[in-house]
């Protein structure tokens, strides 16, 4: 497995649903303020998703590590 951090953005949708959306290799040291910014653009260009994000509802950064198994 590969260590590395994926950022993932939920937001809401006109009727009240889910939408997610990942994005590989981010920066898990980025500040909340940055994403939330991040997501208030994607929001105002949101007409570009077939599932328009309306509202912000969550974000996190999904950490994944790496380890190996001495097989020998």
């Amino acid at each position: 497995m590969a260590a590395g951090t994926k950022i993932v953005l939920s937001f809401y949708n006109a009727s009240g649903a889910t939408v997610n959306l990942s994005y590989n290799y981010g920066n898990s040291e980025a500040l909340a303020s940055d994403v939330k910014t991040a997501m208030n653009t994607i929001i105002a260009n949101g007409s570009i998703f077939r599932n328009v994000p309306v509202s912000i509802k969550s974000a996190k950064a999904v950490i994944t590590s790496e380890s190996e198994w001495d097989l020998s």
